[in-house]
């Protein structure tokens, strides 16, 4: 695990090379407890209603949208995150996905089971469910780790909401280097073409497209490329947090 981190880091400078170590090191485990993650505070102010930007004042959501948004809109019909990636919340993803430390994962479905009851209940129009399909894990990445985030957040999502879901309608092709290391004017050409629908199978028209976290969109814009060139009318993008400046 150790190893595989540092040759993630190759390519970066030396300068910040010895920063990034930093996510290497051990961390005081937060409390992952159901009461715990009940308590994260969750992003309360306006958002984008398109690309779900956090804005810091207002009520949500936002009645316009982004500057980003409304100079070159995504390929996504919405998205929404729940947590700013900060503090417990971010410790719990870097934890599990680095450390294979476990995951609230029923807590954190949960609590995006209550909030798609209440402040996102219009994204989920009557009489259209959407299925809920997670951001595929490059293969080598998923046997390196034995599990996907995204998938098993949506799975138990699926179970609190009764939306189908479906974990393979997407597959991931290839990975050049790690997003998670990559400053954001890098990441859209490095996942550019790395999604696609396998052959021969159906897209559900209404697509719900889980991630864990969202940086700069270009994880979530590439997908949603992908499966609208497949035939997906309509898809909204929900991550657990939003990286925040």
């Amino acid at each position: 695990m150790i190893r595989y981190r540092i040759c993630e880091l190759k390519h970066l400078t030396p300068s910040t090379w010895f920063g990034e170590l930093r996510h290497l090191l051990p961390a005081a485990s937060p409390d992952l407890s159901a009461s715990a993650v009940a308590r994260w505070p969750a992003h309360a102010f306006a958002v984008c209603p398109r690309c779900g930007a956090f804005f810091v004042s207002g009520p949500a959501p936002h009645p316009s949208p982004c500057g980003l948004c409304a100079a070159a809109p995504p390929s996504f019909d919405a998205a929404r995150s729940l947590f700013p990636y900060a503090g417990d919340v971010r410790a719990a993803i870097v934890a599990a996905k680095y450390a294979a430390r476990p995951y609230p994962v029923d807590a954190v479905a949960l609590r995006l089971h209550e909030t798609f009851s209440e402040r996102w209940r219009d994204l989920i129009p009557d009489g259209a469910p959407p299925t809920v399909v997670p951001v595929p894990a490059h293969p080598w990445k998923y046997f390196r780790r034995g599990f996907n985030l995204p998938a098993l957040i949506a799975s138990r999502l699926s179970r609190h909401t009764g939306l189908p879901f479906d974990p393979l309608a997407l597959s991931r092709t290839r990975e050049r280097v790690p997003q998670a290391r990559l400053p954001g004017s890098l990441r859209h050409e490095n996942v550019d073409g790395a999604f696609r629908v396998p052959r021969g199978r159906t897209v559900p028209p209404a697509i719900l497209l889980l991630d864990d976290v969202y940086t700069s969109g270009a994880t979530a814009e590439a997908c949603a490329r992908a499966l609208k060139s497949a035939g997906a009318a309509s898809i909204v993008v929900v991550t657990v947090a939003r990286a925040v400046p």
